[in-house]
């Protein structure tokens, strides 16, 4: 018999990316119950954020299994939203770029931490930068977990619907959002006396390294 040469599809890889993300959340369930029990309930109870047990830091093993499947998750999305992108081209071996996104946004939330740490010891607010960056991790992770079912739908269901995909982005825009408003308002009193410097961190911090990223790789295409 003729052999069949079966090339490596779009699905396949992405399937592969899905499972490692379901693995990860599976493993973080058994392993650590109670943890993730509070991860995912933080809409509704502060729990996680002021257990005794937990060491506020983003390198904690949990904290750590669970970024990178938000990594995996955010990355996947970014992929799909370039490649539903009018005037975007994605070559035969789409998961190159796909590894790309992922290298280039952990690249991007690495260094965005590193200037974070610096700038909390250089002002000596070190204490504060790391309640913020454990708190607006956390939620960042969480909302991808939640994003996951609308992504999974957007690749095998609406697969060239750019409408869903916007809807997708504008939502989990739009909750980014009012998270950091919502951690922005419980720190009224720092914000409105530096509130120059707040302006600053925002748009060199939060916003201009996403649109940075997003110009690279579209112009790359």
């Amino acid at each position: 018999m003729e052999a069949i040469t079966r090339s490596f599809s779009s699905n396949d890889w992405v399937s592969i990316v899905l499972f490692t993300i379901l693995l990860l959340l599976t493993f973080s369930k058994i392993y650590f119950t109670e943890d993730f029990r509070d991860f995912f309930r933080i809409f509704i109870s502060n729990k996680y954020f002021t257990s005794h047990k937990r060491t506020i830091s983003v390198f904690n093993l949990f904290s750590f299994i669970l970024f990178i499947g938000h990594s995996l998750v955010i990355s996947l999305a970014i992929f799909y939203f370039l490649k539903l992108t009018p005037n975007t081209t994605i070559t035969k071996n789409s998961y190159l770029l796909y590894i790309q996104i992922l290298v280039g946004y952990n690249i991007l939330i690495g260094v965005k931490y590193l200037i974070e740490k610096i700038i909390g010891e250089v002002f000596t607010i070190h204490r504060i930068l790391d309640n913020y960056i454990f708190y607006k991790i956390t939620y960042k992770n969480l909302l991808s977990f939640l994003m996951l079912p609308f992504l999974i739908m957007l690749i095998y269901k609406w697969q060239n619907s750019m409408i869903f995909a916007y809807i997708i982005f504008a939502i989990w825009g739009i909750a980014n959002i009012l998270i950091l408003l919502k951690y922005y308002s419980k720190q009224q009193k720092l914000v409105l006396g530096n509130w120059f410097y707040f302006i600053l961190y925002l748009c060199t911090l939060e916003i201009a390294p996403y649109f940075i990223l997003y110009k690279v790789f579209t112009s790359a295409q």
